[in-house]
């Protein structure tokens, strides 16, 4: 699911509804990259490592007022290690180059947008673990997938102020060529086609207090997938977010949530699939203190997935759940902003043990420093 949810570009509502920024030339691009460790151990009876170091390239480059073109890239390394086995992939992942053009009165935004094949989309048997394990929607790593071939994708956005109300929708599709996932010796080169993905957002925004309350509803279509003539579909998504930022007494609070719905769809062999539901929510608070902003925050997440067994008319529900702790604070070096961060987690994961369903610990921590470049 998580591959589906990521490679599809932004359809610009989130800049539709932010004000314009006073980047004329490339002169004002910004660079943005943020190195990070994420690491979870998951524990009997799966007793198993997964770790993923990202490093995200990011910038943004203004040709005047109204385009501007967005350029990232990562490289990455995920490592899975259970006993004496092992599985790792590393390198480079696709780009993805992205044009925004605003029209009118700052109020319509039209993107589009080209993923370039230069990540690994294609890996051994050695790797189908490692490439597998970070696509987890609920375990959610920095990187979920290291290149899924060639796409494009084109969108429009309108926004509108409505009071003290703005108001925007926007749309998008993607269209993907065709790759190959895996290369097995002794296996037919298996090629696979995506689904178109169509994807709709409504949003909204309204000051609150010293900050803002900000909504938005998003609902992907996706087409049928052609995996070697099989066909299957991995169900729509419909993805539910809000945010309130504020000040209270001198603190500055955040507050967020989201949840994501995939609904039933078909496997590739013909049974269907059960819908899965994903539901977040994360708290943070601003200390101005040190000279700077230091930021604690918690963080809770629930996977709640409908499992369906052939031959079996009631179907059966499993839960995972994790909860995180961070820490993050803000350092002001010239034109450099350095966002160190780090994490602890702990949890429930509903794993398989010969083929009854049960649940494995699981613990990790993460270590990130975001630093932006800006003239």
């Amino acid at each position: 699911m998580n591959s589906h949810m990521q490679r599809l570009l932004s359809v610009a509502l989130v800049a539709a509804l932010a004000p314009t920024l006073g980047a004329q030339s490339v002169f004002d691009s910004e660079l943005r990259f943020a190195p990070q460790f994420l690491q979870y151990q998951i524990h009997a009876p799966s007793n198993e490592t997964i770790s993923q170091l990202a490093v995200p390239i990011f910038v943004t480059i203004p040709f005047g007022s109204r385009f501007t073109l967005d350029v990232g890239t990562s490289y990455a390394r995920a490592h899975v290690t259970s006993g004496a086995v092992l599985s790792e992939i590393s390198g480079l992942t696709d780009t993805q180059v992205r044009g925004n053009l605003t029209l009118g009165s700052d109020y319509v935004v039209v993107t589009g947008g080209v993923n370039l094949p230069s990540g690994q989309s294609t890996v051994n048997a050695d790797q189908i673990t490692a490439a597998g394990r970070i696509g987890s929607d609920f375990l959610a790593f920095p990187i979920s997938n290291m290149g899924t071939g060639l796409a494009m994708t084109g969108g429009i956005a309108i926004a509108r102020p409505m009071g003290d109300w703005n108001f925007g929708f926007g749309g998008a599709v993607r269209h993907s060529a065709e790759y190959s996932p895996f290369d097995v010796p002794g296996q037919t080169t298996l090629r696979f086609q995506p689904g178109d993905e169509y994807r709709a957002r409504v949003g909204a925004d309204h000051p609150l207090g010293g900050g803002r309350l900000s909504l938005g509803l998003t609902y992907s279509k996706f087409g049928e997938d052609n995996a070697g003539g099989s066909i299957y579909n991995t169900g729509n998504r419909l993805i539910a977010q809000t945010s309130i930022t504020n000040s209270i007494s001198g603190t500055d609070v955040t507050v967020a949530a989201y949840n994501v719905f995939r609904a039933s769809g078909l496997y590739a062999n013909g049974d269907p699939a059960g819908t899965e539901n994903i539901a977040n929510a994360y708290l943070g608070l601003g200390l101005h203190m040190f000279g700077t902003t230091v930021e604690p925050s918690i963080e809770g997440r629930h996977w709640l997935q409908n499992v369906l067994t052939p031959g079996v008319a009631e179907s059966r529900s499993q839960s995972s759940y994790l909860g995180t702790l961070g820490l993050r604070t803000r350092i002001e070096v010239g034109q450099v902003l350095l966002y160190p961060s780090v994490g602890y987690t702990m949890g429930k994961l509903a794993v398989a043990d010969n083929s009854s369903a049960t649940s494995a610990d699981l613990t990790g921590y993460r270590a990130q420093v975001a630093i932006r470049i800006a003239p």
